[in-house]
């Protein structure tokens, strides 16, 4: 994720143009300028095929049209952004509550109670990364020696099986009679949000844009890029390319925008942080629960992506 300034215009602008999108809007932008270059070439030295009788509203209707299109379709990306934005920042929460509720009830002289419940309740936004992304890397994952990793692993839905370890747990303080009903209670709800939080990530994942109105928004671009040319190049002769160029970047590149931003947990630049979300869970678990974290690992919960400055 690129974290910028606003009023830094010219730096965000380059920055912006680094990215693997902007190196992929280029590429097509070139033969978009190949395109109108043959056609306004083939038009004004050896064929006639303009459309001088078309009227000025029928172009701008398109565009009105389409320019709906593409606004709908950013905010729909935008809205899937903003929503596993908001999932991971209650799982945040929801990990801070967990650790302080435990590190009140569980007595300092109960240790490995409060070594397992730090590990589990860090261990889990990281499995939950690695199961958004289709990751099996076990190298984050920080498990106590009475587990064994590899059995870990074997888990279909690795995130289930530590929010169940976790409740079990739980419930076997409480018939240990080590926790009271109330405080079992007041367990209950974030640990039932950690399994929320987790199905609300999955269903923007799975749920992609519906596949007929994402190929019927790329047709229309083309159709109307293909057009265009046809149209204005009476008036603008040459000109014509540069024209179209510019108008193409901005109808391709907001449709490319809401392609990387639709899927949120992915690894491109503009995706959510997760490592960097899920390192800072941990560092507050093992804080609140007064577990010794060594200091390299905390400079891990820091940005480690690209900054605009």
């Amino acid at each position: 994720m690129i974290i910028y300034k606003n009023t830094d215009w010219l730096v965000a602008f380059w920055h912006f143009h680094t990215g693997e999108t902007s190196r992929s809007l280029l590429k097509r932008l070139f033969w978009v300028a190949a395109y109108v270059a043959v056609v306004t070439y083939l038009q004004l030295t050896y064929l006639d095929l303009r459309l001088v009788d078309t009227p000025a509203s029928f172009l701008s209707a398109m565009g009105i049209l389409l320019s709906l299109l593409l606004l709908f379709r950013t905010n729909t990306a935008y809205d899937r952004f903003y929503s596993g934005r908001t999932a991971w920042g209650t799982l945040v929460n929801t990990s801070r509550n967990l650790a302080i509720l435990y590190n009140a009830v569980l007595p300092d002289s109960h240790r490995e109670d409060r070594v397992f419940f730090t590990k589990m309740i860090a261990n889990f936004p990281i499995a939950l990364k690695n199961h958004l992304r289709d990751s099996r890397n076990a190298d984050e994952l920080d498990f106590d020696q009475e587990h064994d990793p590899q059995q870990w692993l074997r888990a279909d839905h690795l995130p289930s099986a530590i929010a169940s370890q976790l409740r079990n747990r739980t419930e076997d303080l409480y018939r240990k009679k080590l926790i009271s009903e109330a405080q079992l209670i007041n367990l209950n709800t974030p640990l039932q949000m950690l399994m929320e939080v987790a199905g609300i990530c999955e269903r923007i994942k799975s749920t992609p844009i519906p596949f007929s109105y994402n190929l019927f928004i790329k047709l229309f671009i083309t159709i109307y890029v293909m057009i265009i040319p046809f149209t204005i190049i009476e008036p603008y002769g040459y000109m014509t390319i540069p024209v179209v160029v510019i108008t193409s970047y901005v109808l391709i590149g907001l449709e490319m925008i809401g392609e990387e931003i639709e899927d949120p947990f992915g690894l491109e630049r503009n995706d959510l942080p997760l490592s960097q979300i899920s390192q800072l869970i941990r560092v507050n678990v093992h804080e609140i629960m007064q577990i010794h974290l060594p200091q390299i690992e905390k400079k891990a919960a820091q940005p480690d992506f690209a900054v605009v400055t």
